[in-house]
């Protein structure tokens, strides 16, 4: 089996898809921003038992349009999160990452011992984790 491509090439590669620069990287930032308000819109519909089509009937929106968010395939709005957060009468919470702040090996211990069980949140459920 041969390739076109050096091992530098691949290296490269790999490289700029883990570590992004310019305008891919605001975009990355902007989809992890993003996906702490989708989450948080998910969780309110369960609790609620409220489809996407029914919020986006609420909030004066298409149910494609809000798709569109959460298939990653737009960047919502201010004024759509303050609708939405209306609607599901939520108020939403940014949370900054705790690895922020480590830098070498003894912020790594200092933001251990700040760290309690409580703090970890898992996105996946008992029931998500061993569905096939």
């Amino acid at each position: 089996m041969t390739t076109k491509y050096t091992n530098q090439e691949a290296v490269d590669f790999f490289h700029d898809i883990f570590n992004p620069t310019g305008e891919d990287l605001i975009n990355v930032k902007a989809y992890g921003l993003m996906s702490q308000y989708l989450i948080q819109i998910e969780r309110a519909l369960d609790k609620q038992t409220m489809t996407q089509k029914e919020l986006a009937s609420k909030i004066g929106t298409s149910s494609s349009y809000l798709s569109q968010f959460f298939n990653l395939n737009k960047l919502i709005n201010f004024k759509t999160l303050a609708k939405i957060e209306l609607a599901l009468d939520i108020n939403f919470e940014l949370q900054q990452s705790a690895t922020d702040d480590i830098k070498n090996k003894s912020d790594i211990i200092q933001t251990a011992k700040n760290c309690s069980p409580i703090d970890i949140n898992f996105p996946v459920s008992n029931d998500e984790m061993y569905a096939a």
